[in-house]
């Protein structure tokens, strides 16, 4: 395991922003998850610790940091925690997000529990100790669901841009 002293440049904080679109049905009530790939690569979940989530032409703001951190607003934060185990940015080759599948009871065939979610944008930002922050981004509009697939993957953004 890590020690944070020892890495390069240590992720203190996660912020990731999600525009949905405004179609008819952009919506979801299925998980999100953000992923980091590389050595330390891991999924975080992104639900709000209070209120709705993933509602059409909304822009949703997840704060993941520390449990005790005062502006983390995820659902079971010491289980989303970006800093436990430590987490050292300069390994984070590549950033994602998934949808994940909540089956409705009672459904007759596959396509019925297809909860598509239009992504209109999402952004990722890497908050590093000592640092300025690393971002990715991606800009739709982009289904994700079974019929359209589940991942959609961020490119880095230039800091510079």
């Amino acid at each position: 395991m890590a020690d944070r002293a020892a890495l390069g440049a240590a992720v203190e904080r996660i912020v990731v922003r999600v525009q949905l679109g405004d179609s008819l049905l952009a919506a979801t009530d299925d998980p999100l998850f953000l992923g980091l790939e590389g050595p330390s690569g891991r999924e975080f979940r992104l639900a709000f610790a209070r209120g709705r989530s993933l509602r059409r032409s909304a822009e949703d703001r997840y704060v993941l940091a520390a449990a005790g951190d005062p502006d983390t607003n995820v659902a079971h934060a010491e289980l989303n925690d970006p800093t436990a185990p430590p987490l050292d940015a300069t390994g984070v080759r590549g950033v994602y997000v998934r949808k994940g599948l909540d089956p409705v009871p009672n459904v007759r065939a596959v396509g019925e529990m297809d909860d598509r979610v239009e992504v209109a944008e999402v952004e990722v930002e890497l908050h590093v100790a000592g640092g300025p922050p690393r971002r990715f981004l991606r800009k739709g509009p982009v289904w994700l669901g079974l019929v359209c697939g589940l991942r959609l993957d961020l490119a880095p953004v230039d800091a510079g841009s």
